[in-house]
Protein backbone atom coordinates (compact mmCIF):
# COMPACT_ATOMS: atom_id res chain seq x y z
CA UNK A 1 0.00 0.00 0.00
CA UNK A 2 1.49 3.42 -0.73
CA UNK A 3 -0.40 6.90 -0.20
CA UNK A 4 0.79 9.90 -2.30
CA UNK A 5 -0.98 13.50 -1.67
CA UNK A 6 -0.56 15.96 -4.29
CA UNK A 7 -1.34 20.11 -4.24
CA UNK A 8 -3.91 20.98 -6.75
CA UNK A 9 -3.53 24.48 -7.25
CA UNK A 10 -7.00 26.51 -7.62
CA UNK A 11 -9.01 22.94 -7.00
CA UNK A 12 -7.81 21.73 -3.79
CA UNK A 13 -5.99 17.90 -3.10
CA UNK A 14 -5.67 14.87 -4.42
CA UNK A 15 -4.92 11.63 -2.45
CA UNK A 16 -3.86 8.56 -4.40
CA UNK A 17 -3.67 5.18 -2.68
CA UNK A 18 -2.40 1.89 -4.39
CA UNK A 19 -3.59 -1.09 -3.11
CA UNK A 20 -1.98 -4.20 -2.21
CA UNK A 21 -4.37 -6.13 -4.66
CA UNK A 22 -3.23 -4.01 -7.38
CA UNK A 23 -5.43 -0.87 -8.76
CA UNK A 24 -5.59 2.26 -7.27
CA UNK A 25 -8.23 4.78 -5.06
CA UNK A 26 -8.01 8.27 -6.32
CA UNK A 27 -9.74 11.01 -4.18
CA UNK A 28 -9.97 15.06 -5.00
CA UNK A 29 -11.12 16.76 -2.20
CA UNK A 30 -11.93 20.29 -3.94
CA UNK A 31 -11.51 23.58 -2.22
CA UNK A 32 -16.03 23.80 -2.42
CA UNK A 33 -16.42 20.27 -0.20
CA UNK A 34 -17.25 18.16 -2.77
CA UNK A 35 -15.29 14.99 -3.29
CA UNK A 36 -14.30 12.81 -5.87
CA UNK A 37 -13.74 9.49 -5.79
CA UNK A 38 -12.21 7.52 -8.45
CA UNK A 39 -11.23 3.71 -9.48
CA UNK A 40 -8.47 2.62 -11.86
CA UNK A 41 -7.74 -1.11 -12.54
CA UNK A 42 -4.33 -2.11 -11.95
CA UNK A 43 -2.27 -1.51 -14.98
CA UNK A 44 -4.74 1.13 -16.36
CA UNK A 45 -4.33 4.74 -16.29
CA UNK A 46 -7.73 6.20 -16.92
CA UNK A 47 -10.35 5.43 -14.11
CA UNK A 48 -13.22 2.98 -14.71
CA UNK A 49 -15.47 4.27 -12.32
CA UNK A 50 -15.82 7.88 -10.51
CA UNK A 51 -18.22 9.06 -7.54
CA UNK A 52 -19.59 12.28 -6.71
CA UNK A 53 -19.82 12.81 -2.70
CA UNK A 54 -21.05 15.99 -1.17
CA UNK A 55 -19.21 16.71 2.51
CA UNK A 56 -21.69 15.03 4.32
CA UNK A 57 -21.96 11.41 2.61
CA UNK A 58 -18.02 11.74 2.50
CA UNK A 59 -17.97 12.19 6.46
CA UNK A 60 -20.67 9.32 6.76
CA UNK A 61 -18.60 7.11 4.36
CA UNK A 62 -15.32 8.31 6.68
CA UNK A 63 -17.55 6.87 9.59
CA UNK A 64 -18.15 3.78 7.80
CA UNK A 65 -14.55 2.95 6.82
CA UNK A 66 -12.90 4.23 10.07
CA UNK A 67 -15.25 1.53 11.92
CA UNK A 68 -16.65 4.66 13.99
CA UNK A 69 -20.44 2.96 12.77
CA UNK A 70 -19.43 -0.89 13.16
CA UNK A 71 -16.24 -2.36 14.32
CA UNK A 72 -16.19 -6.00 12.95
CA UNK A 73 -15.00 -8.72 15.51
CA UNK A 74 -12.13 -10.83 14.52
CA UNK A 75 -12.49 -14.14 12.54
CA UNK A 76 -11.40 -16.42 15.68
CA UNK A 77 -13.64 -14.42 17.78
CA UNK A 78 -16.69 -14.86 15.48
CA UNK A 79 -16.26 -18.43 14.98
CA UNK A 80 -16.09 -18.81 19.04
CA UNK A 81 -19.51 -16.41 19.07
CA UNK A 82 -20.93 -18.36 16.54
CA UNK A 83 -20.79 -21.59 17.88
CA UNK A 84 -22.58 -20.66 21.05
CA UNK A 85 -24.74 -17.99 19.86
CA UNK A 86 -27.96 -18.54 17.55
CA UNK A 87 -30.52 -16.82 16.00
CA UNK A 88 -33.59 -18.39 15.58
CA UNK A 89 -37.60 -16.88 14.46
CA UNK A 90 -40.18 -18.28 16.46
CA UNK A 91 -43.80 -18.39 15.34
CA UNK A 92 -46.19 -16.43 18.16
CA UNK A 93 -49.30 -19.47 18.43
CA UNK A 94 -52.80 -17.49 19.19
CA UNK A 95 -53.84 -18.08 22.88
CA UNK A 96 -49.88 -18.34 24.00
CA UNK A 97 -48.39 -16.72 26.98
CA UNK A 98 -46.74 -13.99 24.96
CA UNK A 99 -49.73 -12.72 22.61
CA UNK A 100 -50.78 -8.80 23.88
CA UNK A 101 -47.85 -8.53 26.38
CA UNK A 102 -44.36 -6.24 25.47
CA UNK A 103 -41.50 -7.72 26.25
CA UNK A 104 -40.80 -5.73 29.09
CA UNK A 105 -44.06 -7.40 31.03
CA UNK A 106 -42.30 -10.85 29.79
CA UNK A 107 -38.82 -9.70 30.87
CA UNK A 108 -37.30 -12.66 28.38
CA UNK A 109 -34.13 -11.55 28.70
CA UNK A 110 -33.62 -11.15 32.36
CA UNK A 111 -35.73 -14.45 32.81
CA UNK A 112 -34.13 -16.27 29.55
CA UNK A 113 -30.79 -14.38 28.66
CA UNK A 114 -32.90 -14.46 25.00
CA UNK A 115 -33.01 -10.56 23.64
CA UNK A 116 -35.75 -10.15 20.83
CA UNK A 117 -33.89 -8.13 18.17
CA UNK A 118 -36.89 -8.19 16.13
CA UNK A 119 -40.62 -8.97 15.04
CA UNK A 120 -41.61 -10.07 11.57
CA UNK A 121 -45.47 -8.91 11.45
CA UNK A 122 -47.78 -9.22 8.58
CA UNK A 123 -44.86 -9.01 5.77
CA UNK A 124 -43.10 -5.97 7.58
CA UNK A 125 -39.89 -5.94 9.67
CA UNK A 126 -40.15 -4.08 13.12
CA UNK A 127 -36.26 -3.85 14.47
CA UNK A 128 -35.24 -2.97 17.75
CA UNK A 129 -38.19 -3.06 19.00
CA UNK A 130 -39.70 -1.08 21.99
CA UNK A 131 -39.99 -3.29 24.73
CA UNK A 132 -42.42 -0.94 26.73
CA UNK A 133 -44.38 0.36 23.82
CA UNK A 134 -44.62 -3.00 21.06
CA UNK A 135 -47.05 -5.86 22.06
CA UNK A 136 -46.21 -9.18 20.63
CA UNK A 137 -49.39 -10.28 19.02
CA UNK A 138 -50.51 -13.86 17.30
CA UNK A 139 -48.94 -14.54 14.07
CA UNK A 140 -45.68 -12.13 14.87
CA UNK A 141 -42.56 -14.01 14.40
CA UNK A 142 -39.98 -13.20 16.87
CA UNK A 143 -36.13 -13.00 15.96
CA UNK A 144 -34.32 -14.46 19.13
CA UNK A 145 -30.84 -14.79 19.84
CA UNK A 146 -29.21 -16.35 22.32
CA UNK A 147 -27.61 -19.77 23.51
CA UNK A 148 -29.66 -22.93 22.56
CA UNK A 149 -30.81 -24.06 26.21
CA UNK A 150 -31.74 -20.22 26.60
CA UNK A 151 -34.13 -20.06 22.97
CA UNK A 152 -35.71 -23.59 24.09
CA UNK A 153 -36.51 -21.93 27.49
CA UNK A 154 -38.67 -19.66 25.19
CA UNK A 155 -39.76 -21.93 23.06
CA UNK A 156 -43.21 -22.98 25.49
CA UNK A 157 -44.08 -19.58 25.50
CA UNK A 158 -44.76 -19.13 21.78
CA UNK A 159 -46.96 -21.97 21.98
CA UNK A 160 -50.69 -22.27 23.26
Amino acid sequence: MELREAHLPGVGRKYTLTLKQGGKIVLILHNTGQRELFWIEPKEDDPTLCIKLTEEEAREMAFILGGVRYQPLPADKVNFLLQEVLMEWLPVEPGCAMAGRTLAELELRRRTGVSIIAILRQGRTIPSPDPYNERIIAGDTLVAVGTRSQIEQVLPLCKK
